[in-house]
C-alpha cells in the first residue's frame, strides 16, 4: 500500500464533546490519510480519544500561546506534503481526501492550497438556508468557471470583498509554504489574513465545489466567542483596511459584519 501524501492534524483543546465524531469522520475516508492529534492543553479527554483510536498525540512543549501558535504547531507536526488542520468540532465527508487527490492529479500547475465548500451544522442539523453562505458563494466568483486560480492578482481578487474560504476545509502544500506562519497578532480573522498572504506567494489555489465539511456552530466554539467580544469585527476591519484603505474599508466592513449574527 502506498504511503499517504496527506495528513489530518486535529488541533485539539479543552474537552470538546464533538472530538470523537470528528475523529471517526477522518478515519472513515475513502482514500486513507494520516490522522494525528496535537494539543497545547493536554487532558484526560484528549488522551483517551487518542488511545481509543490509536492515534499519535503530540503535545506542544511551548504550552498554550493562542490559536495561531496551535495551528502553526499542527502544520509543523505533519510529515506529509499535504496537511489539513482539522477542527475538532467539525465533521468531514468521507470523500474529502479523495477529492483532494483528484484535484491534485487534474491540476496543471503546482498548487499551494486546496479548499472545499461546506455545510453549517447547527444543533446537529444541517442549516439549509443561510444568507452568510449565499454571500460567501457569491464571493467565490473567480471559481465560477474554473477550479484553479494561478496568478497573484486572481488569488487576491478572491479575498478582497470578504473571506469565502472555509478554514477547516483547507489543505496546505508544505513544500510551497516556505516560512509562512499564521499571525499571532490575530485571534479570529487570522485565517483570512493567511489566505491574503499566501495569495501573494507562488502556487495555485484549488477549489472543490462539493460540500465536504460540516462546520459546527454552537455557543461554546471560538468563533461565536470572538463575535460576541467584538474581536472578529475589529480584526476583519483591519484586513479590509489593509486591502482598501480606511475610508472604503469602513463601509465594506459594516455590510460584511451583518452576517455575523448567523454564527451566534
Amino acid at each position: 500500500m502506498s504511503q499517504p501524501i496527506h495528513t489530518f492534524v486535529i488541533a485539539a483543546y479543552g474537552e470538546s464533546a464533538y472530538l470523537d465524531e470528528c475523529v471517526q469522520s477522518l478515519l472513515a475516508q475513502q482514500v486513507r490519510s494520516e490522522v494525528l492529534i496535537t494539543t497545547s492543553t493536554p487532558n484526560e479527554h484528549i488522551k483517551n480519544i487518542a488511545q481509543q483510536y490509536q492515534l499519535k498525540l503530540i503535545v506542544n512543549p511551548a504550552g498554550s500561546q493562542g490559536i495561531a501558535a496551535d495551528w502553526n504547531f499542527a502544520i509543523a507536526s505533519a510529515h506529509t506534503t499535504w496537511v489539513t488542520i482539522a477542527h475538532q468540532d467539525d465533521v468531514y465527508a468521507v470523500a474529502y481526501s479523495a477529492q483532494l487527490i483528484s484535484a491534485l492529479k487534474n491540476s496543471s500547475l503546482p498548487p499551494l492550497l486546496f479548499f472545499t465548500d461546506y455545510h453549517n451544522l447547527v444543533n446537529g442539523l444541517i442549516r439549509r438556508f443561510s444568507v452568510n453562505a449565499i454571500v460567501k458563494r457569491l464571493l467565490l466568483y473567480p471559481f465560477w468557471f474554473r477550479k484553479c486560480l494561478p496568478g497573484i492578482k486572481e488569488k487576491k481578487s478572491l479575498l478582497q470583498w470578504g473571506n469565502p474560504v472555509c478554514c477547516p476545509s483547507v489543505a496546505f502544500n508544505k513544500e510551497l509554504l516556505g516560512d509562512f506562519k499564521f499571525s499571532t497578532n490575530y485571534r479570529c480573522a487570522l485565517d483570512w489574513l493567511a489566505w491574503y498572504q499566501l495569495a501573494q506567494q507562488a502556487g495555485a489555489f484549488l477549489y472543490a465545489g462539493k460540500k465536504l465539511v460540516s462546520h459546527r456552530i454552537h455557543a461554546e466554539n471560538e468563533t461565536s466567542a470572538q463575535i460576541k467580544s467584538g474581536v472578529r469585527r475589529r480584526e476583519e476591519q483591519q484586513i479590509f483596511e489593509l486591502m482598501w484603505g480606511k475610508r472604503f474599508a469602513r463601509m465594506i466592513g459594516k455590510i460584511y459584519a451583518l452576517g455575523h449574527r448567523e454564527n451566534l
